[in-house]
């Protein structure tokens, strides 16, 4: 079996205090890649001079943004450059362990059904020292969750807040005419390694390693950074402000949900080659989140039926918060009733 050539999609900008390292790691990987594709999106500073002083044994392109097309369209730009088999993001600040492209390439070598794979990484600060904390432990990607996704519901797992962080991602070249160009128009907050990881999740084409084969820099300059897993949970709803709340306030976060699948949905019948019937865990959730929208508030007594059915079908559990109890479902579909 032939080994698979590699491209790394590297975006830049004002990266000078931290470019020289990320490369230094990239060129120090026991398999090299074919080639480094830098896009610098306009850079003030000496980024691109540090990058042109730097020798490697493989072709370092670079490309100039001007004006400047900020962080999602510039990685789009950069994939849209590459030309091997895999490709890799990678941001400019980051410290690639020496094994990433080996352990990713033979990854992807011996699962020819997987299009895209990530990885776990080691969290650390602007000097490198561990954080003591992985990437996975900040978005809820924890034993049972992972076997969840083995058992196939990756479309589930990432629709509650995305799991896969672009500078872990590899994915073949193969699915990028159906994942560029790359939505901007669905959320402000669904980027492009959460677009690539939902078009791939739909097949279960995705799969991951848990190894820590990036370390992820935190520092105050980064465009996007590691989040809390309190940023990603939703307010928690008490007993006694369910019978108090506005209607309007418990349903936004239910007609925001149920546009936000609607929208994939739309993209992906008219961008990709998916049909409806591919789409079934993000029909389901649309179905289930607008159907808790429009519950009549009056006469009370017709939310009953609705919520009893939603609720046997097993929705609510689905789409319940990670580490949700039985009680806290059941009360979900008692206060679509009640309220």
């Amino acid at each position: 079996m032939n080994v698979p050539t590699i491209s790394i999609a590297l975006c830049t900008y004002n990266g000078s205090k931290y470019i020289k390292t990320q490369l230094e790691s990239l060129i120090n990987q026991t398999l090299k890649p074919s080639e480094i594709v830098i896009c610098d999106d306009n850079s003030s500073d000496n980024t691109l001079d540090i990058i042109r002083s730097i020798e490697a044994p493989f072709p370092i392109l670079i490309y100039e943004n001007k004006p400047a097309l900020r962080t999602v369209k510039n990685f789009e730009r950069a994939v849209s450059l590459c030309t091997s088999d895999l490709i890799m993001l990678c941001d400019q600040d980051d410290f690639w362990v020496p094994t990433k492209l080996e352990v990713m390439s033979k990854y992807m070598m011996q699962h020819p059904e997987t299009n895209v794979l990530f990885s776990n990484a080691l969290l650390v600060d602007e000097n490198l020292n561990s954080l003591g904390k992985k990437m996975w432990d900040t978005v809820n990607l924890d034993e049972k969750v992972l076997q969840h996704w083995k058992n196939g519901h990756s479309t589930e797992i990432l629709m509650a807040g995305n799991r896969v962080t672009g500078c872990t991602m590899c994915f073949r070249k193969s699915i990028v005419s159906e994942i560029i160009p790359f939505p901007t128009q669905i959320d402000s907050d669904f980027i492009h390694d959460g677009w690539i990881a939902m078009y791939a999740s739909i097949t279960n084409s995705i799969d991951f390693i848990n190894e820590d084969l990036i370390w992820y820099r935190q520092h105050p300059a980064q465009q996007v950074g590691a989040k809390n897993e309190e940023a990603i949970s939703p307010e928690k709803v008490t007993l006694k402000n369910r019978f108090t709340r506005p209607k309007t306030v418990k349903v936004e976060p239910f007609l925001a949900k149920s546009l936000f699948y609607k929208k994939i949905i739309d993209y992906l019948l008219e961008n990709t080659s998916y049909k409806i019937e591919d789409l079934t865990p993000l029909t389901r959730a649309f179905e289930h989140y607008n159907l808790r929208a429009e519950l009549p508030f009056i006469p009370r007594f017709k939310r009953f039926l609705p919520s009893i059915v939603n609720y046997t079908k097993g929705n609510y559990h689905k789409y319940c918060h990670v580490g949700s109890s039985q009680l806290g479902i059941l009360q979900a579909m008692i206060g679509d009733i009640l309220e």
